[in-house]
């Protein structure tokens, strides 16, 4: 793949598809002796940057592929008895190499064009920022699905011809996000310009302090990029979590970092895409399910969040009107297929009579064209604060206090994707009266309840588990696998870099180790 970073120039008239014009940007980049119909607003690459981070672009395959068919079957959260390679570790090139592919071309080159224009803008300081903070969450991502990648001369193309980037070490890549993420909040500046609507994360009706809003994503990013380094360096790990604590992260899902998509206009604008018509197309078609693991994991712990998020598909009717009396929900098995077979999901003990009795996502619920897609929450901020208390680290309040805090989060955010998904308080009560904190067994509490917190966000989901092991999921070890029926660590490089960056692909390779799946990244040890 060559970099070749082009400024993607919108003009207000096409722009209003997407977002209003800010009037402030406007004036303040405008040439007061040029007559013109239209002038560019750096602002709109912030905005086309979230929307292809969001996954909603004519590139939407990058969520579609690593997130939905890799990532949420390895994390058996979703199983598939069709196509999904992640379901039984088959390797598939162009699926796996998606988000590297993806990424590059739209929201690397969006954000960096961005910052390289406002950059030298005292007017347009706040945009630069958010705008480092954004990168951040975007290489973040790729990272952790690659390991070593290129990032310190990624998207500059454009600006001073590097077509073939150096690949980073995933290390030094998280010591500088970190390093940005903390300049740039403490740069953050409430009294000067602000991105207004361009910014779909907190430009949203009813953020009331869109310059504090960054500044808490920027702090629990750093928490989570923080946490991920607790296998290979704990010390750097607890100065950056204390660091980020002490910054000020999420304190409610009033905080939540997420785009809230529109069921208007062209699909490749701002609709729920990759998920609608990816996730909820291959329901109706019968490839994919909930998983056995995690239903199993919801009903056996009597978890209130069952009834918004899974439904039968063979009795949605009876489901969807609130029954007291609701179907049985049964998870499919991981590993099974329609091949008539040793693996053909009639084989399971539990099998219901017809594949349209598993369970599977509500669609009425989290798989609306005009639902949110969430990127950082405050539940996993505090579960993740939680963890961090456990081990004995300087964040506030106590383990117990944080995990309930999260675990509240997490059944209170489901209205965030639908306003009747209400889970009441004395219904989170019940839950945690049942299930209270344990020191002894904190760690598995903690990360287990992530993963569930982590649901439709599988990147982070599979990254979280890879650090943890939690919860203790069985793999599969279906015929043809390329991973010895062992669950991926991480995906693969394109193939198209070994002639276009050849060199540099070589060297990371040569460092970090073999192109495959197995391969561990820095933060991934066992």
């Amino acid at each position: 793949m060559k970099y070749v970073n082009k400024i993607f120039v919108f003009i207000c008239s096409v722009s209003l598809l997407v977002v209003g014009c800010t009037k402030d940007f406007e004036e303040l980049n405008r040439d007061k002796n040029q007559v013109t119909a239209a002038v560019y607003n750096p602002a709109l690459s912030l905005t086309k940057a979230q929307l292809e981070y969001s996954g909603n672009s004519d590139f939407s395959y990058d969520t579609w592929r690593v997130n939905i068919i890799y990532s949420s079957t390895m994390i058996q959260q979703i199983s598939s008895p069709s196509y999904y390679a992640g379901d039984k570790y088959t390797q598939n090139d162009a699926w796996s190499t998606a988000l590297f592919d993806v990424a590059y071309q739209d929201q690397v080159k969006y954000i960096v064009d961005m910052m390289e224009l406002v950059k030298n803008n005292p007017n347009l300081a706040n945009l630069y920022q958010i705008g480092r903070i954004m990168r951040a969450l975007i290489f973040h991502r790729v990272t952790d699905v690659y390991g070593d990648i290129p990032y310190s001369e990624a998207g500059f193309g454009y600006y001073n011809r590097t077509f073939t980037p150096k690949y980073d070490a995933q290390q030094s890549i998280y010591m500088d996000m970190l390093k940005e993420l903390d300049e740039a909040a403490k740069a953050l500046d409430a009294n000067k310009t602000k991105p207004g609507t361009q910014d779909l994360i907190y430009g949203k009706t009813g953020i009331a302090d869109q310059i504090g809003s960054w500044k808490k994503l920027a702090y629990s990013l750093m928490l989570r990029l923080g946490m991920r380094l607790t296998k290979v360096d704990a010390a750097a790990a607890k100065t950056w979590v204390e660091k980020a604590y002490a910054g000020g992260v999420m304190g409610s899902n009033l905080d939540n970092a997420y785009i809230l998509h529109q069921d208007a206009g062209r699909p490749t604008v701002n609709r729920n895409s990759n998920i609608f018509f990816g996730e909820n197309k291959d329901i109706s078609a019968g490839a994919a399910f909930l998983s056995k693991t995690f239903v199993d994991f919801l009903k056996t712990n009597n978890d209130p969040r069952l009834q918004w998020m899974s439904q039968v598909k063979g009795a949605v009717a009876n489901q969807i009107t609130g029954s007291t009396n609701p179907v049985d929900q049964i998870g499919l098995p991981n590993g099974k297929d329609r091949a008539g077979g040793a693996n053909d999901v009639s084989t399971d003990p539990n099998y219901p009579g017809s594949i349209n009795n598993y369970s599977t996502i509500r669609p009425d619920i989290l798989l609306r064209l005009n639902g949110p897609t969430f990127f950082v929450t405050y539940a996993q901020t505090e579960l993740l604060l939680a963890e961090a208390a456990q081990r004995g680290w300087s964040v506030g309040a106590n383990a117990q206090t944080h995990y309930n805090n999260g675990v509240t989060a997490a059944m209170k955010q489901l209205i965030q994707y639908n306003a009747t998904a209400i889970v009441d308080d004395a219904a989170i009560t019940a839950y945690l009266t049942a299930h209270p904190y344990n020191a002894a067994t904190g760690m598995t509490q903690i990360n287990t309840q992530y993963w569930v917190a982590s649901f439709l966000d599988w990147y982070e989901a599979w990254a979280n588990w890879r650090r943890t092991a939690i919860p203790a999921l069985t793999p599969v070890n279906y015929p043809g696998n390329v991973t010895g029926g062992q669950i991926p660590r991480r995906m693969l490089y394109p193939a198209a870099e070994s002639s276009a960056n050849g060199a540099n692909l070589q060297e990371a390779i040569t460092r970090q180790g073999p192109n495959t799946f197995m391969t561990r990244v820095w933060w991934d040890k066992p």
